[in-house]
Order: structure tokens, then sequence, then C-alpha cells
């Protein structure tokens, strides 16, 4: 053991001691790398060991399968996955250590192979390194023969030293030969990139052993043979290690393919030079800088850091547990790595302070240690200053790179969620039982435990990106805690005890630290909470703002969204006012550490204190102030960041579907294939006596055959389909539905191209924002033949000429840019063109007029492309529905009243009487739906489109936006290039404050800078007051003998000066002095002590400490008040912009603007804002001092600026447009994840959640390639400031070191304390002015929108309508024309028609003709291109948007409600009482009789029992009921029904009902208009129908076709024109007949 260890001290003056040198550096740090080396190369297989080691400590199974006989030499065959459809196949013995390349088992053995490209250089290095290697073995070898063979020297103990030195030196030189070697061979193995990094590894250990053995053989010079030998090593060695340094990580093949036509990642095939210096960047770096970058400029991410690659390894390594666990699991090896480089970075953070302090020491005292150790100690802080941004650089990007892969597999585990989680449905609230009215009902537990649309999508943009980013700064925490460590033991080491008391007052940090983190915690989940409110709120107004536009709601729902936005910022001034706080005590912790640590150290321990050791501990204090402040930041990152992932768990941990566990089950031989066995279904838990359920369901669905689902509005039709598809709890029974299953288990029919699986069409048609097209394929095979067949067949061919764009117009976000009864007609052709063989279809005819209808039913439902499907139909329009069903099920309250046979249920009675009903049950033809001559695979001939006649197909004739024009790419989101206009940053200056703010600011700024350098420059004057009074009395003690009272004084004076710091009025006067006036002087207290310079820092300390939370106040408060404006005028221009911009842009984009960006500037540009002005501060005042005292160090402080300035324009022009294209690609995630969770149970319907899943995560990969190579740009930058601010140390060690003759050590402890700080300032100032500038982008985007045209102003002062206009309700259009914009075509070209006042007006047309134009111009959505609309002799144009919408009402065809209560959607606002409610709630029949009144019994107990039953169950006797986002606990006609009875409430004169009843039963719909006909004679009423029978007693008839008036009179005289247009819409609808009847009796009665 002795022979292991050496005497100390280790360090001998200028090198190592002699036996370090012998017995390390030349044997064991030789050996010990041999040996690792060959250990790793045998774990890895990259070396095999002889067969019978290998069968005893090995496995012999290889995890490799031989894929044919053609493999040479035992190989076998890899594929090269460089792209997912790469062929490139290269002999390989690649195993997984090889992680850089992706390989996977060709699918044939037939795939070409493609060989790697063997270039010139590769040929040049292999050829130089096996010559070194050669050299160096025969020069070792030579060496250990001539030492054997002359047996010299002759002393033993020194031959025996030598021949082992020797001998480890030939040794590894023949190991290096070998590695060499291998390099040489044509296997892969030999050439993967493990082997590469090994082998850099390897030649680095062996680098810093040969450098040693260098530097001593050039200062000693003991040995000739050798020094030779060491001189040589170091050559070889270092010649090897460029090799390797500049040599590809992996050989780029000749051939590699692109991917989606994107650039593949060049990182696989960088030399390790470019990946541990980001040069592998350079390319790209010089594009951006030429050019503005581009999406497609974007290389593809690494095959590790893709969606799809990642999700499989992470759901194995999650298992069952928590998502938390799986993260971490996961990402185990990748934190690993960025842990080691953090903890080596932090080390070498302290490498300039010790080499500093070296410095000093020199200074102080020339003669302890040679001259060219200073020039060493000079040296090296460039060096370390290079390895530690080596070191940081690969920290900061292995996390960041970590983040980026996690957050793609959080919004993975979310989408995967939502495609999974149960429908978000709320039950009704219980009634609350008497005696304990404060218990929560089951039901609102259900309600409050589902997420909304709003908060869901928060959990994505929001909390998976806080869990992401707390995985990107890790490293900080890394890294703080080993500084705070590591800074506590140089400390002890300067300053001995005395550093304990420092150490005891930075505990005293951790509980103030830990009270700031927890109190921010909570305020922040508070914060987050409210987001969360104001999100949903957001959505919900944006939603709905076709709504509140036409009923001039926006004031007041803006002032809702303002309550919750000052609730908001209530919580964000606490936020800011708790961060000011923590800043305080953060900046001033240090100084007050400082001053105890001096006091104790100069008043206590009477230690002497010289400027090396006040400017070393100066300098550690400095240091550790940031992993302080940075400490405290991430334990509130780490706080956010769990409350994100409670949040986010709390989402996983949800209820799920359990479609597939009810429809997952065997089913029995008695069992219906479709259907139901004594099944019950409810929403909820069907705990509550007033939630709605489904009750024991016994229905049989006969496969291929067409079934109807009928009954009144609200009686379970919807349920029916959804618990057919199993959205819904079952209470009891089975339920059977084959093909529920995802896509991939659906199983063909055989002898037909159909499927056994399931299309849906809801009631609310649910499009993607997409083409029409892409929307009707959704996801299947293109077929020309079979798509224009379902085109014809869904009467969509003139929809298709009326588009500009054709079946290639982009829809708009759910569909906005169509009508109600193209949606409707798109989704019943995307149900018609998949090859499922079951459809369920809710309602589909609602939406189109009568004749439409007919087409549909005869050619879609019951067409030849529904041969052998099976088709279950639900319908209000029983009459039509029934003729061709083969059974029809009667729903009411939630039971099957009736069902079987259309003829025996119609005969029953439980349809009623209804004459057309008997009619076309008599006149019902046989059920003959032919095979479909067109499908998926084969096409047919051209004649088979034809057998369907034109004219059929296009007499489409429902309400229409008549003129459509296509989304564009140039509607897309607009992405600014270049840099940020000085407007934006101006319009942000001005949002901050006016000039007394910004007066504050810059005097807070310089004096809080002016308070810091009067701490160091305080120290500085301290220390040198004291180190000169020290020198002179000592000098003075030993020239003369009778001074030794004096020299005692001095003696204490000295220790108390030691360690408080510098005067310069002392330092200039005391050599003036005698040595007795000196003694006077001390004895009498003229030359202050150190009580006194303690006294002055602690003020300055104090004066510091204040200016530091007025500082960050000051500039948060301005902060505060920029959101506010910001978000004040965001919100109002957004309220008011016209309508068609919501028709252009998608939600999920306006969203965009008011989370992330909002949040941005909420929280992240005032902070980034405030850290660059302090930075840039610090660094003007950094060069300031150092060129004061310095100014040759001016001129090469401006080069290192210019270098800076490179740097950053370099940087900037590229990660701008990145972080740009970062936001313009994170709307679409946003979209898709909305647009999912609203069609969620139309995606599983089809069973394509795995195609839904790749989209999102295709839409995930898009957005992380900007944000991968901006991080990695980042780095880039990162690494070049770090390296050129070590430049200014080494520099200023420079000329130190030329001047040391004429400073002294306090000035240039004072230089280089401030030296070793510029370049962490300098790296702050360049990433925090990229940072401002990419968070500007969020103040840029908002600024867009505040430049969106904005409608008519909402009062017009000079023109205000008389107050109770209108009082009688009269219309005249005069030469009225409308355009959608100035570009666009006319939709109204120039029409006129009067209403007298009180009449009942119909308008119909068919698509195209311009109903719902004219609809939407009563409320002025478009404004006239010319002509007028009068109303009670006002001209509408005139009068202000609010004047006129607050006084027309209108229920459109899309039912809008919001989330709260029966009551808040009716009466938002509470300006009516309960009584008025319930009437109009009673006049649209959602009640039977209003609340008290005692209706008859029936005398039977039973019926008077479930009387009692189906009104409890009626949700709108109790006004508080929920109603939840979008009115999802309602059926479509009961929402139609809220709407009519609000606007019904508001009791106006002018009422317009846009298809207002179309998802009402017939029944209830005549019920409805006898009602608005008796409470509302007096009121004018414009009615847009396709139910032909709502609008026959009408007064007038106004039909439209292509923008004109081609009929406008009573129905009864149009009716009487043999070639109307009218009437030929009434025989379309079967009932021609009864129409004409009507038309006369209501003429008659009229006249």
């Amino acid at each position: 053991m002795a022979q292991l260890f050496c005497p100390s001290p280790s360090w001998d003056v200028d090198d190592f001691n002699q036996c370090i040198i012998d017995r390390y550096f030349n044997f064991w740090y030789l050996v010990i790398p041999v040996f690792f080396s060959f250990v790793s190369l045998v774990v890895s297989s990259t070396v095999r060991l002889p067969r019978f080691i290998r069968s005893r400590w090995f496995k012999t199974t290889p995890d490799y399968i031989p894929l044919d006989d053609s493999a040479a030499d035992g190989e076998e065959i890899y594929r090269l996955n460089t792209t997912e459809d790469s062929d490139a196949r290269i002999s390989s013995d690649i195993d997984e250590s090889a992680s850089l390349l992706s390989l996977q088992f060709p699918s044939s053995s037939s795939v070409p192979a493609v060989n790697l490209n063997i270039t010139q250089s590769l040929r040049i290095r292999k050829s130089v390194t096996i010559l070194v290697a050669v050299i160096l073995a025969v020069i070792h070898v030579i060496a250990l023969i001539q030492l054997v063979a002359f047996k010299s020297p002759t002393d033993t103990k020194d031959r025996w030293l030598i021949l082992s030195q020797t001998s480890a030196s030939a040794f590894l030189s023949l190991y290096v030969l070998l590695l060499s070697s291998l390099n040489l061979s044509s296997r892969t193995r030999y050439n993967s990139p493990f082997l590469r990094v090994h082998d850099f590894i390897f030649y680095f250990a062996l680098l810093f052993v040969a450098t040693v053995n260098f530097r001593t053989s050039l200062i000693r010079s003991e040995r000739a043979v050798s020094d030779l030998l060491a001189k040589l090593d170091f050559l070889g060695i270092l010649t090897l290690f460029l090799i390797c340094l500049f040599s590809p990580i992996q050989e780029r093949p000749s051939h590699l393919e692109a991917k989606d036509g994107v650039e593949p990642n060049p990182v696989a095939f960088a030399t390790m030079f470019e990946i541990l210096t980001f040069s592998w960047a350079d390319k790209i770096v010089y594009k951006g800088f030429r050019k503005a970058l581009t999406i497609e400029d974007v290389w593809d991410l690494k095959d590790d850091c893709r969606s799809a690659n990642l999700i499989p390894d992470y759901t194995i390594a999650k298992g069952a547990r928590t998502m938390l666990y799986g993260l971490l699991k996961y990402f185990r090896p990748h934190l690993l790595y960025g842990f080691v480089f953090s903890v080596l970075y932090a080390i070498f953070t302290f490498t300039p302070t010790i080499l500093v302090r070296q410095i000093l020491r020199h200074l102080e005292d020339p003669a302890r240690e040679p001259t060219h150790m200073a020039w060493l100690y000079v040296f090296l802080l460039l060096a370390f200053a290079i390895v530690n941004a080596t070191c940081s650089a690969q920290a900061l990007f292995t996390f960041r790179e970590t983040s980026t892969r996690a957050r793609a597999v959080i919004v993975a585990e979310l989408y995967s969620k939502a495609l999974r989680r149960k429908v978000a449905i709320s039950v009704p609230d219980a009634r609350a039982d008497e005696t304990a009215g404060d218990e929560v009902s089951d039901s609102a537990k259900i309600e409050d435990e589902q997420i909304d649309l709003g908060r869901v999508i928060n959990l994505m943009a929001v909390d998976a990106f806080s869990i992401a980013e707390v995985l990107a700064r890790l490293n900080p925490l890394i890294k703080g805690t080993m500084m705070i460590f590591i800074s506590m033991i140089l400390l002890y080491e300067t300053l001995g005890p005395s550093a304990i008391a420092g150490c005891l007052g930075m505990l005293t940090l951790l509980p103030i630290n830990y009270k700031f983190s927890r109190t921010f915690g909570k305020i922040q989940k508070e914060l987050l909470a409210i987001t969360d409110r104001r999100i949903q709120k957001t959505n919900e107004i944006l939603q709905s703002i076709k709504i509140i536009k036409f009923f001039a709601w926006e004031d007041r729902f803006r002032d809702q969204l303002q309550d919750v936005r000052n609730e908001e910022l209530a919580k964000l001034r606490t936020r800011y006012l708790i961060l000011a706080t923590a800043a305080m005590v953060w900046f001033g912790f240090p100084t007050i550490i400082t001053f105890m640590t001096f006091g104790f150290y100069t008043m206590i321990a009477k230690n002497e204190l010289t400027p090396s050791v006040a400017f070393s501990a100066l300098s550690l204090f400095n240091i550790m102030r940031t992993p302080m402040d940075r400490l405290a930041e991430m334990i509130t990152n780490v706080i956010e960041a769990s409350t994100s992932v409670d949040r986010v768990q709390k989402f996983l941990d949800e209820e799920e579907t359990q479609k597939y566990d009810q429809l997952g089950k065997l089913r029995g031989a008695s069992d219906p294939e479709i259907g139901f066995r004594n099944a019950s279904f409810a929403w909820g838990q069907g705990s509550s006596a007033y939630e709605f359920k489904l009750q024991d369901l016994n229905i049989v669905f006969e496969p291929g055959k067409l079934s109807v689902i009928v009954g009144p509005t609200g009686s379970g039709k919807t349920s029916i389909l959804m618990a057919l598809l199993g959205e819904m709890n079952i209470l009891r029974g089975r339920v059977f539905l084959p093909g529920a299953g995802l896509v991939d288990k659906h199983v063909p029919i055989p002898g037909s191209n159909l499927v056994d699986s399931v299309a849906y069409c809801s009631q609310q048609p649910w499009l993607l924002n997409d083409t029409v097209r892409e929307n009707i394929l959704f996801g299947n095979k293109y077929s020309e033949q079979r798509y224009k067949h379902v085109v014809q067949l869904c009467a969509l061919t003139r929809d298709f000429e009326i588009l500009e764009a054709g079946d290639q117009t982009q829809v708009g976000e759910k569909g906005i840019s169509l009508s109600g009864g193209q949606k409707q007609r798109i989704s019943l052709a995307r149900a018609l063109y998949s090859p499922a063989r079951h459809l369920l279809l809710d309602d589909c005819l609602s939406a189109v007029d009568s004749h439409t209808a007919l087409h549909l039913y005869d050619n879609c439902i019951t067409g030849p492309l529904m041969f052998n499907r099976t088709c279950i139909l639900v319908s209000h329009n029983v009459a039509l529905t029934l003729t061709l069903a083969s059974k029809v099920i009667v729903m009411e309250n939630g039971r099957v009243v009736a069902q079987g046979l259309p003829a025996d249920v119609v005969a029953s009675g439980v349809l009623g009487s209804d004459e057309l009903l008997l009619n076309s049950i008599q006149n019902s033809r046989d059920v003959s739906r032919v095979a479909s001559t067109v499908n998926l695979v084969e096409e047919e001939s051209p004649n088979t489109i034809d057998e369907i006649s034109p004219a059929a197909a296009g007499s489409a004739g429902d309400e229409g936006k008549e003129v459509v024009s296509k989304v564009t790419p140039g509607n897309a989101e607009v992405q600014q290039t270049g840099m940020v206009k000085f407007s934006v940053y101006k319009s942000y200056i001005k949002s901050l404050g006016g000039s007394t703010f910004w007066a504050l600011v810059a005097a807070s700024f310089f004096f809080h800078q002016t308070s810091a350098i009067a701490q160091s420059w305080w120290v500085k004057v301290w220390s040198d007051a004291m180190s000169a009074v020290e020198t002179l009395i000592t000098f003075a003690g030993f020239r003369e003998p009778g001074t030794q009272t004096a020299m005692n004084i001095s003696t204490e004076m000295f220790q108390y000066s030691a360690t408080s710091g510098v005067q310069n009025v002392v330092m200039k006067s005391l050599p003036d002095l005698s040595v007795e006036q000196i003694i006077s002087r001390i004895a009498t207290g003229d030359i202050h002590g150190p009580g006194y310079y303690l006294a002055i820092y602690g003020l300055i300390a104090v004066v510091y400490i204040f200016l530091s939370f007025l500082r960050e106040a000051l500039f948060y408060y301005g902060s505060l008040a920029a959101s506010k404006r910001l978000f004040d005028r965001l919100l109002s221009t957004v309220m008011r912009a016209k309508p068609r911009f919501f028709d252009s842009t998608p939600v999920g984009r306006i969203i965009n603007r008011f989370s992330k960006d909002i949040e941005s500037i909420d929280r992240e540009v005032a902070v980034d804002g405030l850290s660059f002005m302090h930075s840039i501060l610090s660094v003007l005042v950094i060069i300031g001092i150092i060129s004061f005292i310095i100014p040759q160090f001016l001129v090469i402080g401006l080069v290192i600026c210019v270098i800076f300035f490179l740097v950053n324009m370099f940087y900037l022009q590229s990660s701008r447009e990145l972080k740009r294209m970062q936001s313009v690609t994170r709307s679409p995630i946003y979209q898709h994840f909305g647009e999912t969770l609203v069609g969620v149970s139309t995606i599983r319907a089809y069973g394509y959640e795995q195609r839904f899943s790749d989209e999102s995560m295709r839409k995930v990969d898009t957005n992380s390639r900007p944000y991968w190579l901006m991080w990695a740009l980042n780095r880039w930058m990162c690494w070049r400031t770090d390296v050129t601010g070590g430049l200014v140390s080494f520099c200023a060690g420079v000329f130190i070191m030329i001047s040391r003759d004429s400073i002294d050590s306090g000035l240039a402890g004072l230089i280089l304390t401030y030296a070793i700080t510029f370049t962490e300032n300098m790296f702050w100032v360049v990433l925090l002015y990229a940072s401002n500038e990419m968070n500007m982008n969020s103040v840029e985007r908002i600024d867009e929108f505040l430049e969106i045209e904005q409608e008519a102003d909402d009062i017009v002062p000079d023109h205000r309508p008389p107050t109770n206009w209108p009082s009688r309700g009269a219309i005249s259009v005069s030469e009225l024309t409308l355009r959608y914009a100035p570009e666009l075509p006319r939709v109204i070209k120039g029409i006129s028609f009067d209403v007298t006042p009180g009449s009942k007006i119909g308008i119909v047309g068919r698509t195209g003709a311009g109903k719902s134009t004219i609809a939407s111009a009563f409320f002025r959505f478009l404004e006239a291109d010319s002509g007028k609309i009068v109303i009670d002799g006002v001209d509408i144009s005139t009068i202000g948007l609010r004047d006129l919408r607050q006084r027309l009402a209108i229920i459109p065809q899309d039912p809008t409600l919001f989330t709260g209560t029966i009551r808040t959607n009716l009466d938002p606002f509470e300006s009516h009482s309960d009584s008025e409610i319930f009437t109009v709630l009673k006049q649209v029949h959602l009640i039977s009789d209003l609340p008290g009144s005692t209706s008859s019994s029936s005398g039977n107990v039973e019926e008077d029992e479930l009387a009692r039953e189906a009104r409890d169950m009626n949700v709108f006797y109790r006004l508080d009921s929920a109603i939840t986002e979008g009115g999802g606990n309602l059926s479509q006609g009961q929402r139609q029904l809220m709407c009519l009875a609000r606007s019904l409430l508001k009791a106006p004169k002018i009422i317009v009902l846009d298809e207002a009843t179309a998802s009402i039963d017939y029944a209830t719909d005549a019920e409805i208009q006898e009602t608005i006909r008796r409470e509302f004679g007096n009121s004018t009423i414009l009615t847009i129908a396709h139910r032909l029978k709502t609008i026959i007693d009408y007064d007038k008839i106004l039909v439209l076709d292509g923008g004109l008036i081609k009929e406008y009179d009573s129905p009864h005289a149009l009716l009487q024109i043999p070639d109307s247009i009218f009437k030929s819409m009434c025989e379309s609808s079967g009932e021609l007949e009864t129409l004409e009847d009507l038309a006369r009796q209501a003429y008659a009665k009229k006249n």
C-alpha cells in the first residue's frame, strides 16, 4: 500500500512532487484508462472475448435475429433508419450502445444495400491515426527493450521504477495501436458512435496525463530519455485526440432520404467538436442571418425526440404508476447525463476564483513562486472558461431537450386521456334534503369532477409547459446546490472558522426561502385556478360570440370576464409583491453575509485580511449570489410544476368511458346482434330521482335494415344512440353493437367492401377545420367514383358549384363557413362514404328543407349505398322516415312506449292521428335497396354516376351562407418576420407608464447600481488603508529598534485591517508621516479602525437592499399596468370585431392570444425586461471600472463587445423567427385538441382514436421542431458568449501581469473580481435580449389583433331611436345590396320589399338564395353595400348597433347556451321574475304547467305516479338546474327551445326565427308556432323555415333565389300559380294537398 501513496505536500512550488509524477502520472494514470476502456468495449460487445469466456460470463443468445444468409463473416444485416421510408441497409454488428442510430429489422431481405460514404477525409483520418499509433508503439517498445537489454540505471530502485513506467507506456502504446486498428475494419460495429465517443473520452484522459508530463519535462529536464518520450507522447496523443475531436460521430451515408420533404437532423452525423460547441448549427445560423427562416428550413427532429418513438417506451416505463413516476423513470438516463455535466459545471465555476486568489497572492508576494506560475494561472482562466462553457452548454441543452421530449409525452398523455375520457355531461342537481341543505348531491360531485373544455385546453397550454419547463431548469437546481456547497468549503479554506458565520447566515435564508416558496406556491395555485376560469369564460364567449352580438350583450359579457380578470390581477399583484420582497432578500443576503463574515473575521477572530483574501471571499460571495437567487426561483418553479402535476394527474385519473367494457363482452346465442337487453342507462350514477335515465330497454335492431327512433323533444332519442355507442353509464342489463372498437380491430364483411364497424352522424354536425373533401373522406382512401356518387346522393353538387373553392373549401372551425344544412349533409356524406356497415344517424334531416329531406331519404338513407347496411335513424320527420323503415321505436321520458313495424305502431295511435302520417304508411313502398355499384376499392364506369338524377342532386334547399370564400393559406395565421418592430416596444413601454414612471425607474436603477459599486469600492478602500498602515509600521519597526510598542500596536491594527478593506485617502497620506506620528494617530483614534469601515459597509448594504426592493416593486407595478391595459384593449377589440373575423379566424388562434400570450405578458415580459436592464448596466459598469484602472483594456473591451454583438446578431436573426414559428405552430395543437374534445363521441364511434392521436403527435412534432432548434441555437450562442467572456478575465489578467510592478493587489483584486463576473453578466445580456425579443413576440401578436376591423359604434348620440322603438314593426327594404367582403361578389342583389306591422313573413329558398344573409343584415352583421333597411321610419344604418340589436330578437339555427343555470341562460342579467321565466318555458312547452298550479288527477295511481316522476325528472322546473358548457347536458331540441324562450322573454316587436325549431318534433313545433301566433300577434315575425307547414298560414312568403326576390305574396296566392317556385317546393315535400288546405283556411280567415 505504501507504493500507492505519496508524502505531502503533493504540490512542490510549481509542479507536482516527484513521487506523484512517477507513481501516478507515469504508471497508474496510464494503466487505469486502459482498464476502463477495455471493460467498456467488452460490456458493449464492441470487442468480443474468446468463446469459452463468453459462455461462462455472458449470455450466448444474441439480441438480434439473422435475416438471411447473405451476411458475410457472420455479421447480421440491419437497416439504417435515417428516415421512416429509408431502405438503406448496412452490414452491422451494432448493439444497444449505438444510441444515435435508429435501427429496426427490415421487412424483407430483398432491400438493396447502401454503402456508407467513404470520403477522402475519412481515408486520411484513418491513415494518420494508424501511422501515429505505430510510431508511438515502436518508440515505446524500443525504449523498453533498450532498458531491459542495457540494464540502466544501475540503482535497483530507480531501475524498477523506470522499468515499470516504460512498461506501462509500452503497454499503453500497444493498446492505442489496437484501438486504431479497429477503425480500419469495415465492420460497422467498429465504426459505431459508441466507439467514437469511447475513443474521444479515452484520448481526452490520456491527453491530460500527457500534458502534465510534457509540462514537467519542460520545467525540470532531469531525465533526457523520459523527457523526450513525454514530448513525443504529448504530440502523438494530441494528434489522436484532435482526430477524434474532428471526426464525425457517425459516418454519413452516401444517400439520405428526407421525411416529408424536411431536411434530416444533422446532429447524428456531427463531429465531437461540433457536438460540444454546437457548431453543427452554424449552417442554419448563417442561413437565418441571410434570410428569414420558414418552417420548411427547420430540420426534422431527432429520432429520439419524435412523439411516435417516445410514447411506446414511456408507456412501458410508466406501467400503472402516475405520470410523474413515468416521466422520472423514462428520462432517468437523460437526467443523469445532464446531472453529470451540471456537477462538472458547478465545480469548474470556481476555478476563476481560485486562480484569481493565486494571482493576487503572487502580486502580494512575488517571491513565493516563479512568475511563470502566475502566467499559467492567467492562461488557465481562458482554458477553464472554455471547459466551463462546454459543460454548461451540454448540461443546459440536455435538460432542455429532455423538456421537449417531456412536453410531447405529457400532451400525448392528455390527448390519449381525452380520447378515453367519459363524455362530460353533467346531471341536474337533486332536490336538496330539507334537513341537510348544505350537503352536496352526488350529481353535483359528478359535475365538479368533470373538467370543462377551457380548463382541459389550459392543462395542455399551461400546465404541460410548466411541468416540462421545470425539467429544463433542473440545471440551476443541481448547479446551485453544488455551488453553495463548494462555496462553503472554499470560504472555509479562505477565511477559516470565520466562514462559519457566513454559513450560518446562509442557513437562515432557507426558512425564509421556504416561507416565500410556500406562499408563492399557494398564490400560484390560486392564480392558475382563476386563469382557468378566465380562459374558460373567454372560450365560452368566443364560441358564442354571434349570439352575444345578436343580443348586444358584448358589454355585459366583457364585464363578467373583466371581473375574473380583476381577480387575476389582484393575485398577480400579490405575486409580484412576493417576488419583489424575495428579490430584496436575494439581493441583500449575500451582502449581509459578507458583512457578518468580514465583521467576525476582523472584530472577533482578529485575522489578517489581505486583498487576496478579501477579494477571493467577495468573488465567492458573488458566485453564491446567483445560485441562491436561482435556487429560490427553482423551488418556486418546482412548486408551480407540482401544482400542474396535480392538476394533470387529476385529469388523468378522471372516469373513463365504459364503451370498450360495455361493447367488448361476448354475445350469447340469444342476445341480439344490435340492441339492448333489460338495459338501463344514466349520464351520472343513476342514484338521483331527478336524473334523466333510459329505463328497461329491450330493443333488437335488425342488421342490414332501417330502424327509426321517434318521440317528443327530450324523450331520450339521442341518448339511445349514445347508449348504443357505450357513452352512457350502464346501470343494469347489456348493450350490443358490433364493430365498436378501434379501427384496426374492424372485421371485413365477406363478399362486400364493407367493414363490421360503426359510422355516426351527430345531431349537431361535428366537422374538422379542414377542407370539405377531407371531412367527407375522414381518413379513408379516396375513390373518385365513390366520392362523386356520395356527393350527388347527399345533394352537395350544387353547393360545390357555389363554394368558391368547391370541395377544397376550408370549412373553418366548427364548420363556421358553412350553413347548417351544408354541415349536416357533409356529416351525412362522411358516414355514407365510410366502409362502416352500421350507421347511426341522429336527426340528420332537421337542418334541410322538405324536398332536400326527401332526396336524402330516397337516395342516401334508403339508397343504393345503403344496401346491406344497418341504419338507425333518429328523426322528427315521422311521416317521411317511416315509409321504408323495417322497425320504429317510440320514446317518451326515457322509456320505450311502443316498437314494432311502422304500420302496427301507427295503428296503435301512439304517434297520433296525423293525416299525412296515415297516408304515408298506407302508401309506403317496399324496401328495395340495391347494392352499391361503387365501392372503396373497385371503380366502375362513369355511367354509374348518371343513374342518379342531376336535377334531384342539385335541388338542395336549405339556408346557406351563399358565397363562401375559401379559407386559403392567406387566411392562415400570419407570422411576422425580421426584428420586432420598434412600434411594438413603444406600445409596451407606453403601457408600462408615462414619463414620471420612467424617471423613477431610471433613478432606481442608477442608485441601485451605484450602491452595488460602492460596496466593492469600500472593501478596496478599507483593505488598502489597513494594509498601508501595517506595511509602514512594520517597515519602521525593523529600522528603529526602540519602537517595539509601536510594532505591537501595528500588529493589532494589522489584524483588524486584514479583514476590513482598503482606504485610498489613508494610503496616500500615511507615507508622509513618521513612525511616531503614525503611532500617535493610532493611539488617539485619528486613523479609523475596522469598526468604522464595517459600519459604513453596513450602511451601504442597507441602502442597497432598500433600493433592490424599490426597483423591483416599481417595475412590477408598471408590468401590472401594462398587463391590464393590453388585456383590456385586446378584449375590447376582439369583442367589437366584425363577425367575419370570427368566420375566418379559428377560436384556437384567438384563445392562444388570451392564454399563452397574455400569460407571457403577465409573468415573463416584465421579469425578463428588468433582468436585462440590470445585466446591461452591470456590463457597462465592469467595462468602465476595468478601463478606468487600465485604460489599455478599453480597446480589448470594445473588440470583445463587437464579438458579442456579432454573436448576438447572428443568433437573434434565427431565434426570433424560430420563436415566431413556435407560437404559430402552437395554435393548431390547441385547435386540434379542442376539436377532439368536442367530437370525441364521433371519433370513438368511427374507431379512429389512433388516427387522431397520430395527427396530434404530428402537430406536436411540428411545434417541437422550431422549439428544439431554438434552444439548440441558444446553446450555440451561450457557448460562444461564455468563451468570449473568458477573454475578458484572460485579457485583464494579462494586463495585470504586464503592469504588476505599477498596480497594487487591491486594484488587481477589484479588476479580476469584476472581470470574472463579466461572462455571466454578458451572457445574461445576450440571452435576456433574445428572450425579450421572443417575449415581445407575444406583445406583437396582441398588437396584430388590435388592428382588426371593428364594427360600427354601439351608440350614435346624434341618431338615437325613440325609447319605444320599434313600436309598430313596419319594415321597408329598399334596393338592398350585400356582400361578405369588398373583394367578393354580391350575395344580395338590390332587393326591395315591405312588411306591414304585425305581419308574419316566411322566407324560403334553395341553397345560395340569401335567406340567412338577409336575416343577418337586419342586425348589421353585414353592412349594406348599397340600399337600406328602414324599421318604423328609422334607417338602421344610422343608429348605433346596441340600439338596434337590443330592440330586435333572433333565434338562430345553432342554439347557443352558456355554462351556468337555466335562469342565467334565460335571463343573464336578472331583469325578469321567476314567474315570467316559467311562463315562457310553458309557452315553448319545456314545462307542461306552471309551478304551484294543480293539475287534475287521472284517478289512476300508476299514471299519476308516472306523471309525478316525469315532472321530477324535468329539470326545467328548477331554474337553478345546471347547464354545462354549450348546453351539453340538454338535447338539441331542448337547446333550441331554451333559445326560443330566451328571445320570447324580451317580448320584442320584431322577431327573426332562423330554423329555430328544426330539431323539435312536429307536434311540439306546431304548438310553439301556435303560441307565437297567440302571444306575439302584434309582433312582426320573419321566419326562415324548412318545414313549410310551420309558415303556410303566414301573411306572406318571400321566395329568394340567387340573391333576388323571385316571389313575394301570400301562401294561398303563390299556390295558385302553377309554375311558382313555392308550389314546387310544396310538391317536393309530399304534403301539397295538406298545405293547400291550410293556406286556403288561413287566407279565408284573414279575408
